[in-house]
């Protein structure tokens, strides 16, 4: 679950006007149409992630809140695992699990919190993460505007892909799919946005009681 939840991933907003019209464009304003930014979202989603290996997949459900610049919290509340929260307000990434009642704190640096802050980078503003990926591909179908985004530089990175999909009404990014150098995947479903500005505190991990408390890097 550390690992993978990483990237996850989302994105903000999105306009299609039509896709003819918009491959006549230069690159920069084709996906200027489709992607912009947001300071706050709350949604509700839905994690699935694959493992080849053992050819399995597992479903998890939540709540979700982000916020610039790049802090996030996840509660992961449907699952037999039991409450598992995870927490970034910039300067440390905290991990929570009530069944263990154990409290893990990660450095900003560490390789979890790049990934994750990769995640809420797709959700809020994913035409900064352009200098790193390059769009292969983009379809419009039913009101929804799929991307298909690759690492520039497949050195220090796993991911193969990521395809975003973005609700053209809404204007939000509503499913996330990234794809890994080992076959596995994970998949972010996301509804009932909410764009309303998220008070600092919600990112700072604050449960009162008496934890196992781990330090990492």
């Amino acid at each position: 679950m550390k690992r993978r939840l990483s990237l996850l991933a989302l994105v903000a907003t999105a306009f299609f006007t039509t896709g003819q019209a918009l491959a006549a464009e230069p690159v920069e304003v084709k996906y200027d149409q489709i992607f912009s930014s947001i300071d706050n979202l709350t949604v509700d989603f839905t994690q699935t992630t694959y493992k080849k290996l053992r050819n399995k997949t597992n479903v998890r459900q939540g709540d979700a809140l982000f916020s610039k610049p790049g802090m996030f919290r996840w509660n992961f509340t449907n699952d037999k695992a039991g409450l598992e929260e995870y927490y970034f307000n910039g300067d440390r990434l905290t991990h929570y699990r009530e069944k263990e009642n154990l409290v893990n704190h990660y450095a900003t640096n560490a390789g979890l919190a790049r990934e994750l802050k990769e995640v809420v980078a797709l959700v809020l503003d994913p035409k900064a993460l352009f200098s790193r990926y390059t769009v292969k591909d983009s379809k419009s179908a039913n009101q929804k505007t799929t991307v298909t985004l690759e690492p520039k530089s497949k050195e220090g990175t796993d991911i193969t892909s990521i395809n975003v999909q973005v609700e053209d009404g809404q204007k939000y990014v509503e499913d996330v799919q990234i794809f890994y150098n080992d076959g596995n995947n994970t998949r972010f479903s996301f509804k009932n946005p909410k764009k309303t500005k998220n008070e600092p505190s919600v990112f700072t991990f604050q449960r009162k009681g008496n934890f196992t408390v781990r330090h990492h890097g």
